[in-house]
């Protein structure tokens, strides 16, 4: 349960009003991926619909943990309330928490929940109960220093830092380079990432280890070509004895049976592990450890596989139960965002299908509406140049089509047209030609409204 608040916030840098969704309570036991978004400064981080400057809202917010038995709760000093109203606020946060939860459930940690005084230090707390120690956190903290010390200088003294901060650049920096970005962008701190992702190219570039991480993914990924091309030549006609022979020529060889797994993951399937299991009884000495080691390797690969592809699919269906409980649909899914994949509406749609197999009316009207608000904010929050292709394609004649063409399309620059095109591509591919057809008939008719170089607009 993560429940939130609607507000109107006023943006200080175009001074334009917007409702807001703040949330204040953050229970990780009814809604798990909560914890990833508070740990990565995604709770509470709001982007102004008009003019994208984000900004981070100062609210009370309680954190709780039942199975780390876990209750934090931080009442920001901005908000220059007297204790007694502080204990007021504490009190009612602890108290819609513990009412949530059944009382042969409820455990003394519940009536004294930890103040903390800051962000970074109710996070401290959770990463503690996580088994991080303070040695490790400073090391990141170290390392992040760094990252903020390129960011503050110009790129003529990187080459220096370099130099000197050369042992804090390892493959954990480039990590963290990597998480740091993604959030900076999720969170519409979208200068901020374009700077980190300069940065994190140079270093790529210019450090021993960024060549090192270059030639680690360049080798990987030539591997799984050449794993792909030797699929591809077995042929439509290949027999299950093809497809096993090529398996076994790459016994041995780590790197191709981690890329044979990832490509194919279905064909190895229970009939396969029997025909391999049968030639490991028949064979003898060497060739028989040779197998046997490659059936135990391939066993923990496919395993792991599963495991991390149901873990995605647990992600998606908490998401989803976390969603479909909540009083206020649309509040619920804002926050969660960044959680809105693939993978979630696949889970979306297959539980319609199966309320609906089940004629369980209420629940498929309600997974409906998940459905429905869910592509609403998408769309809503989607690049203006994919609105408006969006609104093309739901244009309800060619008449009208052209109307929004002529009015609409001098906003872009000719990056409107590459964007038509590779969604054309994707339409193709997903066997719809009479739609990439159509948009392509609109991408030719836009070419000659759309501005000579791109609009800048975000």
């Amino acid at each position: 349960m993560s429940q939130v608040v609607r507000t109107s916030l006023n943006c200080p840098r175009c001074g334009q009003t917007f409702p807001a969704i703040i949330e204040q309570i953050i229970d990780v036991g009814r809604d798990p991926q909560a914890k990833a978004r508070f740990l990565s400064g995604r709770v509470n981080a709001i982007s102004c619909p008009n003019c994208g400057h984000a900004m981070a809202i100062g609210t009370p917010l309680l954190y709780h943990d039942p199975a780390k038995e876990l209750l934090l709760v931080y009442v920001p000093m901005e908000l220059n309330i007297n204790q007694q109203e502080r204990e007021g606020v504490i009190g009612d946060l602890t108290r819609r928490v513990t009412e949530s939860i059944p009382p042969e459930q409820r455990k003394a940690y519940l009536l004294q929940p930890r103040q903390a005084l800051t962000i970074p230090g109710m996070i401290d707390t959770i990463l503690e109960a996580d088994g991080i120690t303070e040695e490790m956190r400073e090391a990141q903290r170290d390392k992040m220093h760094t990252m903020e010390m390129f960011l503050s200088v110009s790129q003529d003294e990187w080459p220096r830092l370099i130099e000197e901060h050369d042992g804090q650049i390892d493959h954990e920096f480039f990590q963290m380079l990597l998480v740091t970005i993604e959030n900076a962008a999720e969170t519409g701190h979208r200068p901020m990432a374009e700077n980190l992702l300069e940065l994190y190219n140079y270093l790529i570039e210019n450090t021993a280890t960024g060549r090192e991480v270059v030639q680690a993914a360049q080798a990987q990924e030539q591997v799984v070509q050449d794993v792909a091309a030797d699929l591809q030549a077995l042929g439509d006609n290949a027999t299950r004895e093809d497809f096993m022979n090529l398996v076994l020529s790459y016994a041995g060889d780590e790197e191709r049976i981690q890329a044979v797994v990832g490509l194919i993951r279905p064909a190895l399937d229970y009939t396969f592990f029997q025909d391999l299991s049968r030639r490991v009884e028949a064979a003898s000495g060497d060739e028989r450890e040779r197998l046997a080691g490659l059936r135990e390797r391939l066993h923990e690969l496919t395993t792991m596989l599963d495991k991390q592809t149901q873990a995605v699919i647990q992600r998606a269906t908490d998401t989803l139960r976390s969603i479909i409980n909540s009083e206020d649909i649309e509040a619920a899914i804002r926050p969660r965002l960044d959680q809105i994949d693939d993978t979630f509406l696949a889970v979306l749609q297959a539980n319609i299908q199966t309320a609906e197999q089940h004629q369980d009316t209420r629940t498929a009207d309600r997974l409906r509406m998940v459905l429905q608000k869910t592509l609403e904010i998408l769309r809503e929050n989607a690049p203006p140049q994919i609105r408006f292709i969006n609104e093309l394609m739901s244009a309800e004649s060619d008449d009208d089509a052209q109307a929004l063409i002529e009015s609409e399309a001098p906003r872009f620059g000719p990056e409107l047209l590459e964007l038509m095109e590779a969604i054309a591509q994707d339409l193709d591919e997903g066997d719809q030609p009479a739609e990439a057809g159509r948009l392509r008939a609109m991408r030719d008719r836009a070419s000659a409204f759309v501005a000579a170089s791109p609009s800048g607009m975000q």
